[in-house]
């Protein structure tokens, strides 16, 4: 019984992502999921709750697999010494992003989902929140290495919130182009370049 049960959870949920990703989830429709997974509109809400919790069952995993991970990669940073943190802050991060656009694409179903049909979800504001997180360890890093970067008006709230949000809807971009792995690891690599060297200027006060 248990099996069966689990091969009809299985089942709703992928016949879900079908749906999800054809329709957007607002216009998703809980009879045809039901319809094409073999089962019932009662047992569909038993099982998840609504069409939010259907959602969620198919991409929590991997959208909070990634945002507990950046969260704790950027803990790890911000635990070293400051004079390590000043010294690797442009070259530290370069095989942890190689590993999170991996990630992006070893659950790339799950993303084109997040980030193309999330509308009216929890996670509609997902790069937000991978900004959110950055964005505060920036604040932590600038502290922390006694740079003068806010005082000296170099950076204000609402620049960083704009360089940040572009950098990581950038990178996403490669999904919602449906770009091959082995293309987003160029582009992605070529943009945080750029990204950089602009953070390192305003960082170190360059061009003033």
């Amino acid at each position: 019984m248990a099996k069966q049960r689990e091969g009809v959870y299985e089942r709703v949920l992928e016949c879900a992502r079908r749906e999800f990703l054809a329709k957007g989830y607002q216009n998703a429709s809980l009879r045809s999921i039901a319809g094409d997974a073999g089962t019932s509109t009662g047992s569909i809400y038993t099982r998840f709750g609504g069409k939010s919790g259907r959602f969620r069952a198919i991409v929590a995993p991997a959208a909070d697999g990634l945002l507990q991970w950046f969260h704790d990669t950027h803990e790890t940073f911000h635990r070293l010494p400051s004079a390590i943190q000043h010294q690797e802050a442009y070259t530290y991060g370069q095989d942890k992003f190689i590993w999170f656009v991996d990630y992006i694409y070893d659950h790339f179903s799950d993303f084109q989902l997040i980030t193309g049909c999330s509308e009216g979800t929890e996670y509609a504001d997902f790069i937000n929140q991978l900004a959110e997180i950055d964005m505060e360890y920036n604040v932590n890093f600038a502290r922390t290495i006694g740079s003068d970067v806010y005082q000296s008006g170099r950076l204000s709230h609402n620049l960083m919130h704009m360089l940040t949000n572009a950098f990581y809807s950038g990178i996403f971009e490669t999904v919602v182009r449906n770009m091959p792995r082995e293309e987003a690891q160029i582009y992605t690599a070529q943009l945080r370049r750029f990204f950089l060297c602009g953070w390192r200027d305003i960082f170190e006060g360059r061009g003033e």
